[in-house]
């Protein structure tokens, strides 16, 4: 008899909420960002890009139990920022995603547009990889039998 255990589900880390909020208009470019998550996070990365595509100075990245913040040091543009993170849930999986927040101050640059943002295929070949594999040692498992078969009948 074939026993099934259960295994307890494993989901990855959700944003809860952002400081700024995704999509906030601010006066000034704040002085940190914060995201928090439904889990505890570790491992975390920031990176946040100004509205002419340059880096924004980001230091002091840490992670405090369900928390990424990180510092910001102020570019003086106007226009849109974009910012990304990192981070790697409990269950081990990275996840990252941006938001983005306009400040009103600050002096006219040229906005970029945002680099597109990789595709399914890129963002899980790890996972199709393996089920392609997968795949391929079901049908010889399936296979196997039947050749069996054919070499008994031969004898």
């Amino acid at each position: 008899m074939l026993a099934i255990g259960t295994v307890p589900a494993s989901a990855h880390a959700g944003l809860l909420g952002t400081d700024p909020e995704d999509g906030a208009v601010l006066d000034h470019l704040p002085d940190q960002v914060t995201f928090t998550f439904n889990e505890v996070v570790g491992r975390p990365a920031v990176a946040v890009v100004a509205p002419d595509g340059s880096a924004v100075p980001v230091s002091d990245v840490s992670a405090v139990d369900r928390t990424v913040t990180a510092r910001l040091d102020d570019v003086d543009q106007r226009g849109v920022y974009i910012a990304s993170y990192r981070v790697v849930s409990a269950d081990g999986h990275p996840v990252s995603s941006s938001i983005t927040f306009e400040v009103t101050t600050g002096r006219v640059v040229e906005q970029k547009p945002p680099a597109t943002r990789e595709g399914f295929v890129h963002r899980h070949r790890t996972h199709l990889i393996w089920g392609g594999l997968a795949t391929v040692i079901a049908v010889l498992l399936l296979i196997a039998p039947w050749r069996r078969g054919d070499d008994q009948d031969d004898a």
